[in-house]
């Protein structure tokens, strides 16, 4: 069953982000399909659209993704600087 968390649905969805991000070095957003990701990545397109509405659905998704990860990289790194001076 494709439960919410599911660790197939996870690595579907890692590489659908994946697929889409390498395409974005190259295109628009405009002229990325959900054939060019399925081409790319090798998945169905029914598991493109188990897990998002839309390529715009994608974009946000990764956006959102992609901040978190700095968000939390920065911050890892701030707490490691003020424990460095702290000692």
């Amino acid at each position: 069953m494709n439960v919410k968390n599911n660790k197939r649905r996870r690595e579907s969805q890692e590489k659908i982000e994946k697929a889409f991000i390498e395409l974005l070095q190259s295109n628009t957003l405009n002229n990325i399909t959900v054939s060019d990701i399925i081409k790319h990545t090798g998945l169905n397109r029914s598991t493109f659209y188990a897990n998002y509405i839309d390529i715009y659905d994608l974009a946000d998704k990764t956006r959102k993704m992609l901040e978190n990860d700095f968000s939390n990289l920065f911050s890892d790194s701030f707490i490691n600087l003020f424990c460095d001076t702290q000692k």
